[in-house]
């Protein structure tokens, strides 16, 4: 039986908890709605380059581009966001388990990988397959070049190499505070005949461009896989504030009910060592009258 003392400690130590973590709830909670919107705000650009990438690159299509060239896969690239820290749920596991799901499927392919956060870092560490790049650290008010590093391994991987023959990005999306999914994203190469079925008919316009859509194609594209990563790991972040908030909020919930039970606890004991000292008290004081 436990003693009064270690119960009002335990009490005091899980109400401590309870503070900390309503502390992180509130936090995570004010986090995720700045990161809601930095991923609204960024959409409109993010769909602008995406469109003019595709305007050019349908004009294009009939002539040869590496970034555009199908190739037996033998090794493909991996972008992996992840998160920097922990106690934000089980959205990294979930990423993690989507992933081992999606190499078990093609045993014929090695994959190499350029991890952003330090959880996706240690996942390929631990399951030791190649790290071609690594960034930690992206702050959630970060600019487009925190993660410039991966675009340049990106690039020189696939194009100027030309070791990789695709490339993938894996990330958390944000569907709602209560819903992030992992997901996982084709970059390279970009097959022509999706850009035909995606590019609505106001792209086949005739344009003027300057000083050549070929050279334009060129320059764009590296920016256009920035923005591509840049916007996932916009979306991972808003993930984790939401799964980190409703995580805390859950723990703050389940301490309150631990409080409960033992303070429930606590007077049922010290109830019955009153009621033990009391019955004591009229023993002796029935046997000092008896005697």
């Amino acid at each position: 039986m436990p003693s009064l003392r270690s119960i009002r400690s335990r009490i005091k130590s899980v109400k401590n908890t309870r503070q900390i973590t309503k502390a992180m709830e509130m936090v995570a909670s004010a986090k995720m709605r700045k990161a809601q919107q930095r991923v609204m705000d960024t959409r409109p650009y993010a769909e602008k380059i995406y469109e003019l990438m595709h305007r050019i690159a349908y004009l294009e299509r009939s002539f040869p581009n590496p970034y555009f060239e199908i190739r037996p896969v033998k090794t493909a690239g991996v972008v992996l966001v992840s998160t920097d820290r922990g106690l934000c749920g089980a959205i990294n596991a979930n990423l993690f388990r989507s992933l081992t799901r999606f190499m078990k499927e093609r045993p014929e392919v090695n994959f190499e990988f350029v991890t952003i956060g330090r959880n996706g870092r240690d996942f390929v560490r631990r399951s030791g397959f190649p790290l071609q790049g690594v960034i930690h650290g992206v702050k959630d008010r970060g600019t487009i070049e925190e993660i410039l590093p991966a675009t340049q391994v990106v690039i020189e991987e696939f194009y100027e190499k030309r070791h990789w023959e695709e490339v993938w990005i894996f990330y958390t999306q944000f569907e709602s505070i209560m819903s992030q999914k992992p997901r996982h994203e084709k970059l390279l190469p970009i097959d022509p005949r999706i850009l035909t079925e995606k590019v609505p008919s106001s792209l086949t316009g005739e344009y003027l461009f300057e000083p050549d859509r070929r050279e334009i194609l060129e320059v764009l594209i590296p920016r256009y896989f920035e923005t591509v990563i840049f916007q996932r790991v916009l979306e991972n972040f808003a993930s984790e504030y939401s799964a980190r908030m409703i995580a805390m909020k859950n723990a703050t919930a389940n301490a309150k009910e631990v409080i409960y039970g033992l303070t429930l606890t606590y007077n049922k004991l010290r109830q019955a060592n009153i009621t033990r000292e009391i019955s004591e008290i009229s023993s002796g004081a029935e046997a000092i009258s008896q005697g």
